[in-house]
């Protein structure tokens, strides 16, 4: 009788299953999935674009963390979670200094607003 009651509720979340998204949502705001990302570069003079496989996004970070950020500095997620949303953070740093310093060396950088790029 158990199995009888348990199969509706398992048929009923299978019907009800979605494909995962590039950009969630979380009560904060737009968030990334970051495991569908496939490139991350800095935007400066203070945003990171992720590329995804459902699109590209830009993440504004906040105050003036990234101000001397270049277009050849790497970009490093902080987040302990699967996606990277509004007030999370990344590290973005110099390649070559970060050799000499490593890249904990280097400030973290709060994410501000996420928004979608849209296709050119």
């Amino acid at each position: 009788m158990r199995v009888m009651t348990a199969l509706p509720i398992v048929a009923l979340t299978a019907c009800t299953a979605q494909p995962p998204h590039a950009i969630a949502t979380r009560a904060a705001g737009s968030c990334i999935e970051l495991s569908q990302v496939t490139a991350r570069h800095v935007a400066p003079p203070s945003s990171v674009i992720f590329e995804t496989t459902h699109g590209t996004y830009r993440a504004e970070l906040l105050g003036n963390c990234a101000a001397r950020a270049t277009a050849n500095d790497i970009v490093e997620t902080v987040s302990q979670s699967t996606e990277l949303c509004r007030d999370d953070r990344v590290r973005v740093f110099d390649p070559v200094e970060a050799k000499a310093t490593g890249s904990r060396s280097f400030p973290q950088c709060r994410i501000g607003s996420i928004t979608a790029v849209p296709a050119a």
